[in-house]
């Protein structure tokens, strides 16, 4: 089969590798249909260690994804060769305690699709799942909105943790295809002081037809001041998605006295810093979001309902011969693009 490989460092090439085989009687054999690039992906093509890991070259990457059922396993029932499926990519043990607590994505044993040295991705013309990581697609959704359910899943996730008020003040800082999803789904639930900021202009004005009410580029304005002239008391609850320290101390500039902070992006590095004496003046709750929970069939419902549109957030579509050009279009951020995808 087909298969795109992370080789090092910004190098990525499409290669012939072994087409996958049932590992038990319960898995299914897949074949892609689309498949996103995620900002974890995305880590991996630029930086050889991320979070304080190695990452082991060669290696091929992606979750987010849409899949065709080629073959199933003896024990499986619910699907057959030709079912249309979304992939939750978090494969946990279900007898932790951590999963017997219902905490599913922090699995003592947990294996991710795509997360090298765990199990290989959908960047893929086929890869393997177990049937009870597949949600059969209903007709009434693109198998482009499945992959699509995916990110909208982790920023449900957040939204949880979250657990906003009426009349919350609300940035959004970092406006990738996640910080998007946060944004479409706060205005679903009914707030409307959405501030938020990316480095990309093509990514503010996204945020902007997302549903924020001001966004700018933190290339341009200086955010701490524009916000607070805007909000002096601070913001209730701010979602750091980028990942990047500028972004990190700008949530503790923002953030007001007994305010939530959310960490949805991930660093590269492994380290970050928190100005400690602000957060314990203001007594600041900060709530690490890791993956989702149980979140990508209520994401798939929404989409489903209208309740959120999402088709708009896939800017670019690849073929696999364009693997390099795919990484670094999405990577650095060129040509407006807010979710690149390949198109098996």
């Amino acid at each position: 089969m087909k298969a795109v490989v992370l080789t090092g460092p910004r190098e990525a090439q499409l290669q012939d590798r072994p087409e996958p085989v049932l590992p038990a009687a319960d898995w299914v054999l897949l074949k892609t249909r689309v498949a996103g690039l995620c900002g974890s992906d995305l880590h991996y093509f630029v930086s050889d260690s991320v979070g304080g890991e190695k990452v082991p070259y060669p290696c091929i990457v992606g979750h987010e994804c849409s899949a065709q059922v080629v073959e199933v396993g003896t024990a499986v029932r619910e699907f057959k060769p030709g079912d249309l499926v979304a992939v939750e990519p978090s494969i946990y043990c279900g007898v932790c305690d951590q999963c017997l607590a219902g905490r599913f994505n922090t699995c003592r044993k947990v294996k991710f699709l795509g997360h090298p040295g765990e199990l290989d991705g959908c960047l893929a013309e086929y890869f393997v799942l177990p049937a009870r990581n597949l949600i059969k697609l209903d007709s009434a959704l693109t198998p482009e909105e499945a992959m699509l359910a995916e990110p909208l899943s982790i920023a449900l996730q957040a939204l949880n943790l979250a657990a906003p008020r009426s009349g919350d003040r609300v940035a959004v800082l970092g406006s990738g295809p996640i910080g998007l999803s946060l944004i479409l789904l706060l205005r679903r639930w009914g707030l409307s002081s959405i501030l938020a900021t990316d480095r990309v202009e093509a990514r503010v004005k996204a945020a902007l037809r997302a549903g924020a009410a001001w966004a700018a580029s933190v290339e341009q304005e200086d955010i701490v001041q524009e916000i607070l002239s805007r909000q002096p008391q601070g913001l209730d609850l701010v979602f750091e998605v980028s990942g990047d320290q500028e972004a990190i101390d700008q949530s503790v500039a923002l953030i007001k006295p007994g305010g939530r902070i959310i960490q949805v992006g991930i660093p590269i590095p492994e380290r970050v810093s928190y100005q400690i004496a602000r957060l314990r003046r203001k007594e600041v709750t900060i709530i690490n979001s890791r993956r989702q929970n149980q979140c990508l069939e209520p994401a798939l419902q929404m989409i489903k309902n209208k309740e959120v549109e999402v088709a708009w957030l896939l800017s670019h579509r690849f073929r696999p011969e364009e693997a390099r050009q795919a990484f670094i279009t999405a990577a650095d951020r060129l040509d407006g693009v807010l979710k690149a995808a390949f198109i098996f």
